[in-house]
């Protein structure tokens, strides 16, 4: 069962109180970790409690002082540390960081970190440890090499059509592993820096989504158990044990090489003055993003119910018809890239157009793109010759009319190829340029936070990681626009102490 829960408001009081000989004995160093102490100081653990307690039963010897350990391990990836073994060691033995985490009796163990990241993972721990155990077919890392920027194509020829009619009847699959750290990211930073103006717009929020490797820490060669190298055959294909049995191979487009490992996907805060993650998922290296795609999408609606996305910018990879369909199913307006691959072939074309290039532009019979002319309601996308936009003297006789021929393009006639914002519009380019938002977001978790430095060997330890190191981007933008100083209050702590 679950222990005694120390409200947030106690906990401020008494890690106060706590620091003042540290303050006076060693003031320097309290001062250093100013920045440090105060995301905790911030960090409300009430706000998880409901999500905590149901992962303990009614009855049993009670698990205590969890909101301090869960304060301990933002400490540690804050502080660069990887081995939680370590970590548990060295906060028994340092007192400021005892004191910072909030612990009121013995510092726990190791085992007691573990057991609490088990329990915020739905899958099976007995599950997870018989997959290690057994015995694997050897998964050789694929040999063919795909171009910069390419990414592997979904496995099943039609994939992405059939989950987006899933999502649309509503009956698309919901279990999953990571769903209580989910609901943890969401209900401990997320809606907090939601309320604090952080994510700009709740009611019309941009997001900006995207995938990256996820390295493990395991060797994607597994445990040989065969005998095979005793009859002096050193390159066998035989069954073997892996201490990841969850990783997959994946294709890493940026540095063009395969990876052992999962893939992360985020969704991210575009267009405002900071980039923050809002949602997370682990994938298997091998899954394509336009599948993980409607999965999030679905799952972000029901972790946020009060956020209203109204544009949703996503890269290359989400470029096919069912994704624009679900898309505008939810009343999301989608800003992704056209393939240059891509071949537009109307049934009927507008008097005037013969033909489409690469990016959505209609083409004269001069061979000429037409201008962008803005959106006309009712009408669709407004396009005017070339010549004519731009006061040139017109070699053609398209129009006897000095404005030039004007055609329309309705969205209606191809959601992907025509959507309601135009790719030509200055609105669309400046969409697309906040995607990189989430690149950055990336850096802040793999370089800042380092996460993969961990050599985690399990998806669940990994993501765990991964959601610490998000949380810690919201803490950090709290304690840049929060005017509570560590230092005052333990000046004037001192100073009521010593009246």
């Amino acid at each position: 069962m679950l222990g005694p829960w120390l409200p947030h408001h106690e906990y401020q009081q008494m890690l106060i109180l706590k620091l003042i000989p540290h303050y006076l004995f060693n003031k320097g160093r309290v001062v250093q970790m100013e920045p440090t102490i105060m995301k905790l100081f911030h960090l409300d653990m009430d706000k998880v409690l409901p999500i905590i307690k149901p992962l303990y039963s009614a009855t049993g010897a009670p698990a205590k002082e969890q909101a301090a350990m869960i304060r301990s391990l933002f400490l540690m990836i804050e502080l660069k540390e990887y081995s939680i073994s370590q970590w548990a060691e060295t906060v028994a033995n340092d007192k400021l960081y005892y004191d910072i985490c909030g612990f009121q009796g013995k510092a726990p163990s190791t085992s007691s970190y573990y057991d609490l990241i088990d329990r915020m993972w739905l899958g099976s721990k007995s599950a997870d440890v018989a997959k290690k155990r057994k015995l694997r077919s050897f998964q050789s890392k694929p040999r063919k090499k795909l171009k910069q920027g390419q990414k592997l194509p979904p496995k099943h020829k039609g994939a992405v059509r059939k989950l987006v009619m899933r999502a649309k009847l509503g009956t698309l699959r919901r279990s999953r592993r990571e769903e209580v750290l989910q609901q943890f990211f969401s209900r401990l930073v997320v809606d907090t820096s939601a309320q604090m103006g952080l994510l700009g717009d709740t009611n019309a929020m941009s997001i900006a989504g995207d995938g990256t490797p996820y390295y493990s820490g395991a060797s994607s060669y597994g445990i040989k158990v065969c005998e095979c190298k005793s009859q002096g055959i050193f390159n066998c294909q035989c069954p073997r044990r892996y201490s990841d049995p969850d990783a997959t191979w994946g294709w890493d487009s940026y540095r063009e090489l395969y990876f052992f490992g999962d893939s992360l996907y985020a969704f991210t805060a575009a267009g405002t003055k900071h980039d923050l993650p809002i949602y997370l998922r682990m994938v298997q290296a091998k899954r394509h993003d336009s599948i993980t795609t409607i999965f999030a999408l679905q799952e972000f609606r029901e972790l946020f119910p009060s956020l209203r996305v109204e544009n949703a910018i996503f890269d290359g990879a989400m470029d096919n018809y069912p994704t624009y369909e679900l898309c505008y199913h939810w009343n999301i307006r989608p800003f992704i890239p056209l393939d240059e691959k891509t071949k537009i072939a109307l049934k009927s074309l507008p008097k005037g157009v013969v033909a489409f290039n690469h990016k959505g532009e209609p083409i004269c019979e001069g061979g000429i793109p037409y201008a962008y002319w803005g959106c006309c309601y009712g009408k669709g996308h407004k396009y005017r010759c070339w010549f004519a936009a731009n006061n040139k003297s017109c070699p053609c006789k398209c129009s006897d009319s000095s404005y030039g021929r004007t055609v329309y393009i309705k969205p209606d006639d191809d959601l992907r190829l025509f959507p309601a914002i135009s790719r030509q519009s200055e609105t669309y380019k400046e969409k697309l340029r906040q995607r990189s938002g989430a690149e950055r977001i990336n850096k802040r978790i793999f370089n800042d936070y380092d996460v993969e430095k961990g050599s985690m060997r399990s998806t669940k330890h990994r993501f765990f990681r991964a959601v610490l190191a998000a949380a810690n981007v919201h803490l950090d933008l709290w304690v840049k626009y929060s005017s509570v100083k560590l230092t005052d209050l333990l000046d004037e702590a001192c100073a009521k102490t010593t009246a």
